[in-house]
């Protein structure tokens, strides 16, 4: 009954199977960003290929910052550095959370590419390989060892690390996979959607 609903209202299995991979999507890129993403972006740059990606901060956890001053004598420092600790932690957070967004949008754009011309096992695969992908190509602009931001490379609004990653790998998504099903009709000519979706 729900799925009829949902036909109706914002027309059809398209846009049932879109929403479904969005909403799965979400987890697999989290899991992706959190896992290898975030290390690959803001890792540790001093080494080797440190121009290329970071390492180090796999799995995210920014508890591991420690309290170094914890066996000092004086208990007002030793307050100040646990609330500077905090803030430093609560920084963390707010980044990890952002930066992942710029990741899931980048996977949202390959997906859209690839709709109702993949399974949702391929999708998941896609959607972690692409975040892992879309951190390497941020390290890059975003991180001040990355090999473009040496170079003075500024990356508005994510327009490379994001839109371009995204846009290329949609690209080449889309060319590699068939058209698809039902969209065009017998004699070539591209149906026609509902007008009235476009009021909603």
């Amino acid at each position: 009954m729900v799925k009829n609903v949902f036909d109706v209202i914002f027309g059809g299995e398209f846009l049932f199977d879109w929403n479904q991979k969005r909403a799965i999507e979400i987890e697999f890129v989290g899991l992706a960003y959190w896992m290898f993403g975030y290390g690959l972006t803001f890792g540790d740059s001093k080494h080797q290929l440190g121009r290329f990606f970071g390492f180090g901060d796999f799995f995210f956890d920014p508890e591991r910052i420690s309290d170094d001053d914890s066996t000092d004598e004086v208990g007002k420092k030793i307050r100040i550095r646990s609330y500077i600790l905090i803030i430093q932690k609560g920084i963390s957070y707010s980044l990890f959370i952002f930066q992942m967004g710029f990741a899931t949008t980048t996977s949202t754009i390959v997906s859209a590419g690839m709709s109702e011309r993949i399974h949702l096992k391929s999708h998941c695969f896609i959607s972690f390989a692409i975040t892992l992908v879309h951190s390497i190509a941020g390290h890059w602009v975003w991180d001040q060892e990355g090999i473009f931001r040496t170079m003075g490379v500024v990356d508005s609004a994510g327009c490379s690390a994001v839109h371009l990653v995204g846009g290329i790998s949609g690209l080449v998504a889309t060319l590699y996979l068939t058209p698809r099903r039902n969209r065009f009709a017998k004699n070539g000519i591209r149906t026609v959607s509902d007008p009235t979706k476009a009021i909603l």
